[in-house]
């Protein structure tokens, strides 16, 4: 099996896991554990999904992981 596949794997896990802990009320979609497992999460994904040349997936997974993590390391509102 390829690394990327692996990958793969591990990321649709990780966003799986983010999901179903929300929607069960266990986590918020606001907390740096639900951010961090969505973001890792999708970049995983869009890893696999450039390798395979599945450009729409991987444009989706690029930005769904980039406002999970900029939302991490966005500056606080004042």
């Amino acid at each position: 099996m390829e690394l990327t596949m692996i990958g793969a794997y591990l990321g649709m896990v990780m966003v799986l896991v983010a999901f179903i802990t929300e929607t069960r009320g266990m986590i918020s979609s606001r907390s740096m554990g639900y951010l961090s497992l969505m973001g890792i999460g999708e970049i995983l994904l869009t890893i696999r999904a450039s390798v395979t040349g599945e450009w729409p997936f991987a444009v989706l997974g690029a930005i769904w992981a980039f406002f999970a993590l900029w939302s991490i390391f966005k500056p606080p509102n004042n």
